[in-house]
């Protein structure tokens, strides 16, 4: 069989929570349909993670997935919501990237942070906006600083790709899929 694997890491974002599906299902899906491989995405999120809580995990984890050589990475809605410290986030991100560097991976997606819509909710409201744009300039940075990661926009996220402020809907997984699909078609 002609495959490709690609790690997908994260946290509820890219878990799938308050929805059946996940943007990683939807990536497998888009790519095995538009390249000639049958693609294989593994899904290592968790709930509620910080960039620093993924830094740990990947740490523990990153020596047990084999024959992987790219990943899709979407952190820091959490870091937003809990307003952790700009500078740290920085440093963990970095370490991440300079993680799958050491790994041998090819090419890191870097998903920017996603539109935040507070509607009410304690730990997603308006200040959380801000916060986004400030760590989402962190991200494109870091991105910067390493020829294998590449920055992935997250154009198109409106409203109604949303089950809450944060969370995504089938519609904004979907659309969240087919914005790491372009960029993995466009090597």
């Amino acid at each position: 069989m002609n495959y490709q694997n690609i790690l997908c890491v994260g946290d509820s974002q890219t878990f799938g929570a308050r929805t059946y599906g996940c943007y990683p299902l939807y990536l497998a899906q888009i790519l095995s349909t538009k390249t000639p491989y049958k693609w294989r995405t593994i899904n290592r999120s968790t709930n509620g993670y910080t960039a620093r809580d993924l830094w740990f995990m990947l740490n523990r984890e990153i020596d047990t997935i084999y024959d992987t050589f790219q990943a899709c990475l979407l952190i820091g809605t959490n870091d937003c919501g809990e307003n952790k410290d700009c500078d740290l986030f920085e440093e963990y991100y970095r370490q991440i990237l300079r993680m799958f560097s050491v790994k041998h991976y090819r090419a890191v997606f870097c998903g920017e942070i996603p539109p935040i819509y507070p509607d009410g909710h304690i730990f997603f409201n308006k200040a959380t906006i801000e916060r986004r744009e400030r760590l989402n300039h962190v991200i494109e940075k870091v991105v910067s600083e390493f020829p294998q990661a590449y920055l992935v926009k997250m154009e198109g996220l409106s409203r109604d790709c949303y089950e809450d402020p944060v969370h995504f809907n089938e519609k904004g997984n979907l659309l969240v899929a087919e914005a790491f699909s372009t960029a993995i078609q466009k090597l």
